[in-house]
């Protein structure tokens, strides 16, 4: 469906933490990073070294919330208790045959722990710019309603586009 139309820009996001309300001072969301786990082939009959992506594994998924400055939200997230980190954006697009603007929703859902705890810097008049980076256990992105990307580390759960990836491999070792 967004193939058709011209990608603008985000309109708007929010971030919901544990299911409750949304919070503030968030100014932006990094979403993980999906790098396929792979194995390196070399020997007889390759043409030098090969990397073989492993089917439904992928190597560390972190998101990184970055603040405008250090605030109680900080403070709740960052007790290596497992949370759930939700986010909601309205994407703006332009169809190209009307010139109109098209909106598309993005609904990312993480959960992990935070591992990493960046205060930021302190200076007069400016934002400290504090981060907090989640080490992710499930991962989900969907766009349109149409899943993107659904990774479950704990559960052995590897779906692109609504196919699961790991079926195959869950069937053979159950």
């Amino acid at each position: 469906m967004t193939g058709l139309f011209v990608p603008s820009a985000v309109n708007a996001a929010k971030v919901y933490i544990d299911g409750g309300k949304m919070h503030v001072g968030i100014a932006e969301v990094d979403l993980p990073e999906v790098k396929h786990t792979t194995a390196e082939l070399e020997g007889f009959d390759i043409g030098g070294k090969l990397e073989e992506p492993i089917v439904g594994h992928t190597d560390q998924l972190d998101l990184t919330l970055k603040f405008m400055s250090l605030n109680t939200t900080i403070d709740y997230v960052n007790n290596q208790d497992v949370h759930t980190i939700q986010v909601r954006a309205s994407h703006q697009f332009v169809d190209p045959a009307t010139g109109k603007n098209v909106f598309i929703g993005i609904k990312v859902d993480a959960r992990g722990k935070i591992k990493e705890f960046k205060p930021g810097t302190i200076k007069t008049g400016e934002k400290t710019d504090a981060e907090l980076v989640m080490s992710c256990q499930y991962y989900k992105v969907e766009m349109g309603g149409t899943e993107m990307v659904h990774i479950d580390k704990l559960n052995l759960i590897g779906s692109v586009e609504g196919i699961d990836l790991m079926s195959t491999i869950k069937n053979l070792i159950t």
